[in-house]
């Protein structure tokens, strides 16, 4: 089967390699679309998994399953999560599936952007989702992440009656401001340099938009809630001084192992700022990005910008790395 393997020089190449044998407990999934995650473009981040098959963000059909599987049978169209947590130990107990070991250590196999897909025993079993009727295979690549944003707002704790900016608008960009607006938010507001993202923003449901190229955030006013899409410090700390007193930074993307944050603890602590880290998400989450968008709280069909097959993977990994023109961009599957 084609798979996209990444090298060290964090290039993508369309590979031949085995369908994966499953095992007790175990489906295979035939994959329909997946999405092309910010974190795959992060040549730092996708250098250190060099050899190995990308893709998180999945949907696809059961096309056979193994001994002891219950509750999914062939044809089922599902989402699943690449990892899935234990639901055991401390870590999941206190609402923290992202630390648990067995979640940090669980994949799909040999990674989602394949014609063939393993689903593990405990994926499965814990963070596999069914595909209503009403969401179609490209719109539930979105399902992850949303997600993530879901979790975002939990742990950030957002609430409709604080303004929210959201800074850089790529797809969880975007999901943040619909997700802000579908909780009944007044003011959303939306910062990019990137003239056609700023456009998507307002179909989003942005009622301000700050273009970057032209005037700094840090001009723009205060905002209770700054959700900071790119992990950098460049981003970060203007980013910082659009936080109004009391207000929460959300720090929503990994950052590289260098990247150093400077500010004044001073101004932090008398203005009471937060800064809240988030990364990925759990169970409870998929469920409720599932949620969002069968119930159509949440449209997603109109962030798909490009389309590509997995023989042209190259070209949609370039494609996705120019941001004019383009949000999400998919590997489509026959």
């Amino acid at each position: 089967m084609k798979a996209v393997r990444v090298g060290p020089d964090a290039a993508v190449s369309v590979v031949e390699i085995p369908v994966p044998r499953i095992g007790p407990g175990e489906a295979l999934v035939k994959t329909r679309a997946c999405g092309i995650c910010g974190s795959d473009l992060l040549a730092w981040y996708v250098r250190g998994k060099a050899g190995t098959v990308l893709g998180h963000e999945l949907a696809g059909e059961i096309v056979e399953v193994a001994a002891g599987v219950e509750g999914f049978t062939e044809g089922d169209r599902v989402v699943p999560h690449h990892h899935a947590p234990c639901g055991a130990c401390d870590d999941c107990r206190n609402g923290r599936p992202v630390h648990c070991r067995e979640w940090r250590t669980s994949s799909l196999d040999p990674g989602g952007m394949a014609e063939f897909v393993r689903i593990p025993a405990s994926n499965l079993a814990r963070d596999t989702q069914k595909t209503p009727p009403s969401v179609t295979d490209e719109e539930a690549t979105f399902v992850e992440p949303l997600a993530t944003v879901v979790k975002a707002f939990g742990r950030g704790r957002y609430a409709p009656s604080r303004s929210l900016l959201a800074v850089g608008l790529g797809t969880t960009g975007q999901l943040a401001i619909r997700l802000a607006k579908s909780l009944g938010a007044i003011r959303i507001a939306g910062a990019d340099r990137v003239a056609s993202r700023l456009d998507v923003a307002r179909t989003s449901g942005a009622t301000e938009v700050l273009d970057v190229s032209r005037a700094p955030i840090s001009g723009s006013g205060a905002f209770d809630f700054v959700f900071v899409g790119p992990g950098k410090s460049s981003v970060i700390e203007p980013a910082l001084e659009a936080v109004a007193p009391g207000g929460t930074l959300l720090a929503f993307t990994m950052s590289a192992p260098d990247e150093r944050l400077a500010f004044s603890l001073h101004d932090l602590y008398f203005r009471e700022v937060e800064i809240v880290p988030s990364y990925s998400a759990g169970p409870e989450d998929m469920r409720e990005a599932l949620a969002l968008l069968s119930s159509r709280r949440i449209r997603v069909a109109d962030l798909v910008t490009q389309r590509f097959g997995i023989d042209r993977a190259r070209e949609a990994f370039a494609r996705a790395a120019d941001p004019e023109g383009s949000v999400k961009v998919l590997l489509t599957f026959g």
